[in-house]
């Protein structure tokens, strides 16, 4: 069900979200804490890739990344682009995070972002916690953008049109059936404080940030793209506000990067 909705999602998810005017100051906030953290000893891999972008971006910085979608539909779109871009260091492999294993061997660098540990399950995520913490050598990176429980813009919204439900749906422990189309998938969502407790001990909180406190949910796309200069007064008050680690689980997403430390 997950991939069939992913597929479906494919040739739309650059329009709807990378290129909107939301989806572009949210990479901008990720950007502003990942790019600071890569250089040419960094190997990555890349959980949920989607249609790429962030991939190709941090080629750029990186000896190499193998970026990895459940999705043949979006892999499809990323070989496009990398016959497009002839980008050397970059591979790109369906593969579904719960089956990854001899990909995390040789990696310093694990990236996911906006949402793709949301995609699975507490049980996946705590198996992908002990596949780091087994095949991870000592001072690697997780570097992750996840949806919270607590976000502020998510609660408002969704109360004013009187849909308590959905003000609400963050707060649930057993997932919450979301859309693409006319297809159906899961996520779940995690708080900061689950995330760390799933990794454990041997991984150390580098940062902890905010992403989208005052930029709105990706949804409020239509009513935020001729309004430029709001979302710019948005983005400023998060470059003031996201750095502290109190926004994160408030936030639409919050960056949580952890290195391990034994």
């Amino acid at each position: 069900m997950q991939v069939a909705s992913f597929d479906s999602y494919a040739e739309l998810y650059d329009e709807h979200f990378t290129y909107s005017p939301i989806g572009l100051l949210q990479r901008e906030m990720v950007y502003s804490h990942l790019i600071p953290l890569l250089n040419k000893e960094k190997n990555v891999l890349e959980l949920n890739c989607g249609t790429g972008y962030d991939a190709f971006e941090i080629a750029r910085q990186v000896n190499s990344i193998l970026a990895t979608d459940v999705s043949p539909k979006m892999i499809e779109q990323c070989r496009t682009k990398k016959r497009e871009e002839k980008t050397a260091n970059i591979d790109f492999e369906k593969k579904s995070i719960q089956s990854l294993e001899p990909e995390l061997k040789n990696k310093n660098f694990i990236f996911s972002n906006f949402g793709g540990l949301n995609c699975i399950s507490p049980n996946d995520l705590n198996d992908l916690s002990i596949k780091c913490n087994l095949l991870l050598e000592k001072e690697a990176d997780l570097f992750f953008v996840i949806m919270g429980r607590k976000c502020i813009w998510e609660r408002l919204y969704f109360t004013l049109k009187s849909r308590k439900k959905d003000a609400n749906r963050r707060k649930l422990t057993q997932g919450v059936t979301a859309h693409n189309n006319d297809t159906e998938f899961k996520i779940w969502y995690y708080s900061p404080k689950e995330i760390q407790q799933v990794f454990g001990p041997n991984f150390k909180i580098q940062t902890l940030a905010g992403v989208g406190l005052f930029v709105p949910p990706s949804y409020l796309n239509p009513f935020f793209r001729n309004k430029k200069a709001l979302l710019s007064l948005f983005n400023g008050l998060d470059k003031v506000f996201c750095k502290f680690s109190w926004t994160a689980d408030h936030a639409d997403h919050y960056i949580l990067h952890l290195k391990k430390v034994s």
